[in-house]
């Protein structure tokens, strides 16, 4: 398990894994109660700071090793990006897991594969830090694709206090996400965080260019529309954070050898 330990990316899995062996799929036990809701899909969000001077051998070594690695595990990528605006020697992934169970899966099948200790041991020293997360769609949110295909994604939270946290909610499902979509905005989300700071809800929001961006931007800020929603969101959240994200050059060319 030290080794596991070190390894940053995947720092979650080794604090979820047990020491058992990983068993054969049970036979569904819970299908039959049908009184159960099933687990809701869980996304583990890295956030990946990288040393300056080795942004080119990280990519290298995340495209050979570690992406074939997680897949077989039993993660399902949403998207791997480069910070185009924010820190930009940060990458940002997201993950998709059927349940936090299935995850806890993931780490015992890595933590026992000779591959990913030697994996760990060449990763760890390109890395200058990292931030890692648990989320879960809120019941009314668009889902992502597996995996994203935009060429710029605005990577965007906002972070909101428990007491507005219902009315924020009730406000982006019933006026807030069908205004934006009415202007040709395509979100994706929202995210509530179910492991990490709990007050943040994140989106992603697609574009085909930045130019698009602005142009939507500068068509919706003409309207009331965009006063009504800058109005409601300033009374319901703290503060908003964006980045603009791009797919990594790894994550293009892994997905050009999809079928």
């Amino acid at each position: 398990m030290r080794q596991i330990a070190t390894i940053g990316l995947l720092a979650v899995l080794c604090a979820l894994s047990a020491s058992e062996p990983i068993l054969a799929a049970d036979p569904a036990p819970d299908a039959a109660r049908a009184d159960q809701p099933a687990a809701p899909r869980a996304y583990g969000q890295w956030r990946i700071q990288i040393k300056p001077d080795q942004l080119d051998e990280y990519a290298k070594l995340i495209e050979t090793k570690g992406l074939p690695l997680f897949r077989v595990a039993g993660g399902r990528v949403v998207g791997w990006w480069r910070t185009m605006v924010g820190d930009l020697y940060e990458h940002v992934t997201i993950w998709e897991y059927d349940n936090l169970a299935a995850f806890e899966q993931a780490g015992q099948k890595l933590g026992g594969d000779q591959r990913f200790a030697e994996f760990a041991k060449l990763r760890d020293p390109l890395l200058a830090g990292e931030q890692s997360c648990f989320l879960h769609l809120a019941e009314f949110a668009d889902r992502p694709a597996l995996p994203e295909q935009a060429k710029i994604v605005v990577h965007e939270v906002h972070r909101v206090t428990d007491s507005q946290r219902d009315a924020y909610l009730l406000f982006m499902q019933n006026k807030g996400l069908p205004m934006l979509k009415s202007h040709g905005f395509r979100p994706v989300g929202p995210w509530l965080t179910g492991i990490g700071n709990r007050g943040e809800v994140t989106y992603l929001f697609l574009y085909d260019s930045l130019a698009e961006r602005d142009r939507l931007l500068a068509a919706f800020a003409r309207g009331e529309d965009a006063r009504a929603y800058e109005t409601k969101l300033s009374e319901l959240i703290d503060e908003a954070t964006t980045r603009v994200l791009v797919p990594a050059d790894f994550a293009h060319r892994a997905a050009e050898k999809k079928p």
